[in-house]
């Protein structure tokens, strides 16, 4: 976690580790990102929905299911907005 605001919000982080890109999907909406070796996003959530997250992993990728409908923004490394889900 990269850490909390202000606001109750948490970051959660998804990196690429591997020598093969990383597709990262966001669920229920289908909203994806492919990460290059070393790259990461982060997903801003409200503190208190946390725990409804579910993470799933596999080969060259991850999905992400959250809670829906909410408010839900990703970022990248340098914390600008890449999309609100």
């Amino acid at each position: 976690m990269r850490g909390e605001d202000d606001m109750g919000t948490v970051d959660l982080k998804y990196s690429s580790v591997g020598d093969e890109p990383v597709q990262v999907c966001f669920e229920p909406v289908g909203t994806t990102f492919v990460l290059q070796k070393g790259e990461s996003i982060y997903l801003r959530l409200p503190i208190e929905t946390v725990a409804e997250v579910e993470t799933v992993v596999w080969p060259n990728g991850i999905g992400v299911w959250v809670p829906y409908p909410g408010d839900y923004v990703v970022l990248d490394e340098a914390g600008s907005e890449l999309d609100r889900l």
